[in-house]
């Protein structure tokens, strides 16, 4: 017998590879007719003292790493935008905690007139592909289930989508509309009770910016997305079946969102963003996923002079659910956990060197991280620091 969902599924791997070459073709090729181009290296290494966010009674091993990132931008005209990524990191000493990420993009921008008025569109595409390997936070080792190994269970592909049109009434006053739509794939498993994360969604989004002054601007938007699950059930809330898959549903979220922000930038040297995020989550089942998510975060960065750049960014993050007040191990984490914390970064790059429209740089950077949460499987503490060269011209 056929198998329909293989063959969507090996078609739409095939179109979202197709992709990624062409715009690895056709990026160089339009980079001599184009006005807004660039090509950034970075090479990096570092100290990861928690690579896997393991739980301290897992006792966590501190690694060395090496990564690498390329980009690459062009456009035709100030009309196409074509854009590739790649980043790998690799850990010497445990390579279960590689990884590869990829992404090529593609969009249209424009602008036409209704009774004089100038709206802004544009449509793109993006493509991004993940390989990573699932380390189980129960055990501190390569996940299995059913005695099988589900290493690569976070492998995923996946196809983005957008039309956005933009207005702007006043100098200090902006509109956006936008629809997005995700279809996300991952690595599938033949093992019996193992259920499949692809997914589709769909989001509707709202937003505005206005300028309150020549050196800060106010940001709101707000989206509503509803993503639906292809092979997932939703669970039981209720008595001694709390937790367990219902029989013959699929599980669809529904996403209601709030960012609001200021960004402030008294000066060309200075810039500053303050950031809040408020997210409700609830499923169409029993309300057993049902939660909600938020984040609040003050990012900078500073110039100094034309060679000396500092950054830094704090933000406090919280994840939780709304009717699961007793939090049990699940051996399969694709559900995410209740977490409250913290994050750190702080970064100075200088440009030690400049040759026609290039830049050579090289960098530090230090990050760290601490989340607490009721399942103490799932508490980690992390911390990163890293030194790298960076190249960037054309």
């Amino acid at each position: 017998m056929v198998n329909i969902r293989s063959m969507v599924k090996i078609h739409s791997m095939v179109y979202n590879r197709s992709l990624v070459t062409a715009a690895l073709i056709l990026c160089p090729l339009t980079a001599i007719a184009s006005d807004d181009k660039g090509i950034n290296t970075t090479l990096m290494y570092g100290v990861d003292t928690n690579p896997h966010q393991l739980s301290s009674a897992l006792t966590p091993t501190e690694q060395n790493f090496a990564a690498g990132e390329f980009k690459l931008r062009t456009n035709f005209f100030k009309t196409i935008y074509i854009s590739t990524k790649a980043n790998k990191s690799v850990y010497f000493d445990d390579a279960r905690a590689d990884e590869f990420n990829g992404s090529a993009s593609i969009a249209l921008k424009s602008d036409f007139k209704i009774f004089k008025r100038k709206f802004k569109y544009k449509i793109a595409a993006n493509y991004r592909s993940k390989d990573q390997t699932y380390v189980s936070k129960n055990t501190g080792l390569v996940a299995t289930f059913g005695g099988q190994s589900i290493a690569d269970r976070y492998d995923s592909e996946q196809t983005n989508y957008l039309a956005e049109l933009s207005y702007k009434p006043y100098r200090y006053l902006k509109f956006d509309l936008a629809y997005k739509q995700r279809d996300k794939s991952y690595e599938e498993f033949e093992i019996a009770g193992l259920s499949n994360l692809d997914y589709a969604h769909q989001e509707y989004f709202l937003g505005m910016e206005y300028k309150a002054s020549e050196v800060g601007k106010f940001y709101l938007n707000a989206a509503f997305r509803q993503r639906e699950y292809l092979d997932k059930r939703t669970k039981d809330l209720d008595g001694l079946d709390i937790g367990v898959d219902i029989l013959d549903s699929n599980l669809i979220y529904d996403y209601h969102t709030v960012n609001i922000g200021y960004i402030y930038r008294p000066s060309k040297d200075i810039r500053w963003k303050y950031a809040y995020n408020y997210q409700d989550r609830s499923d169409n089942g029993s309300g057993y996923f049902d939660a909600n998510s938020g984040y609040l975060s003050i990012a900078g960065k500073y110039r100094l002079g034309d060679y000396h750049f500092f950054k830094s960014r704090i933000k406090y993050s919280r994840f939780s659910f709304i009717n699961q007040l007793d939090q049990t191990e699940d051996p399969l984490e694709e559900d995410a956990k209740e977490k409250d914390g913290i994050s750190l970064m702080i970064g100075y790059e200088w440009i030690v060197a400049t040759l026609f429209d290039s830049n050579f740089a090289v960098y530090i950077e230090l990050e760290h991280s601490n989340f607490d949460n009721t399942n103490l499987v799932f508490a980690y503490e992390r911390s990163m620091a890293s030194a790298g060269i960076r190249w960037s011209g054309f």
